[in-house]
């Protein structure tokens, strides 16, 4: 009887911890609510390992499609940037667990051309950032294995520490490690290890709050431990819900310099 006791204790005590999978957990975070359309503008700031900085600014709008989502960034200024565009679709995973991958474009107004992003081309680096092409859209949850490693606190943020093994280990990165918060399932902090499981970069998310009802990331900071270069991404204007227009989710609009 004591021992019985003993479990049933230990499950009132631990059993909400333990009930969670390492999938359960980020299947939540892929279901935190998302607003029909967003757009915002945000600085982009590049340090290298000597510490010269160069700062960029860019517009990003999104609108939910039902089936895909749809993504433009443009990017404003320096002159030398100004113009370049990038088109993201990025497909609603189906109910048997498949997801399609992303469509992806390139706008260079040098070249006056478009340049679709292949899947081999996916773990490039975005414009010269510490991010990849693959970073700036939603993986689904079809590609990893995860695993649950335990509990840890970020910045004061109690998280899910989660493992996350790419099924594809040609991948730039086959395993990354995820904290996810425990309240809102939103992303903290990621590390992520290239082919020989050498830790190659660290993002650490920050200023989250809610605008509008909808959990929002203000900084991402993303450090490439090896080559010590960073990048900070820091929203500004952030609105939700406002009519945005069909047609400048295209290639064409990109081409024709129609979103500033």
């Amino acid at each position: 009887m004591k021992k019985i006791i003993s479990v049933l204790l230990l499950t009132l005590l631990f059993g909400t911890v333990f009930a969670q999978t390492g999938y359960d957990i980020m299947k939540k975070a892929d279901e935190v609510p998302t607003p029909k359309t967003s757009s915002y503008t945000a600085t982009m700031t590049l340090t290298d390992k000597k510490g010269n900085v160069r700062v960029r600014e860019v517009k990003e709008m999104t609108k939910d499609f039902g089936d895909v989502s749809k993504s433009v960034i443009i990017f404003t200024t320096p002159k030398d940037v100004a113009g370049v565009g990038y088109l993201m679709f990025d497909y609603v995973e189906k109910s048997d667990g498949t997801k399609q991958d992303s469509d992806n474009w390139l706008y260079m107004p040098a070249l006056k051309k478009v340049r679709r992003i292949s899947g081999s081309d996916s773990g490039g680096d975005f414009m010269g950032t510490d991010f990849t092409y693959e970073d700036m859209g939603d993986r689904g949850l079809n590609k990893d294995t995860f695993t649950l490693l335990g509990e840890e606190n970020v910045d004061g943020t109690d998280c899910y520490k989660v493992e996350a093994v790419s099924k594809d280990n040609t991948e730039k990165n086959p395993r990354r490690i995820l904290w996810i918060g425990k309240e809102n399932f939103i992303m903290y902090k990621a590390e992520f290890y290239d082919r020989q499981n050498n830790l190659q970069r660290v993002l650490t998310c920050s200023d989250i709050q809610k605008i509008d009802g909808f959990w929002t990331t203000g900084k991402m900071y993303m450090k490439n431990v090896i080559t010590n270069h960073s990048t900070l991404i820091e929203m500004k204007n952030v609105s939700y819900g406002e009519s945005i227009d069909d047609t400048l989710f295209t290639v064409a609009a990109l081409e024709k310099g129609r979103i500033r």
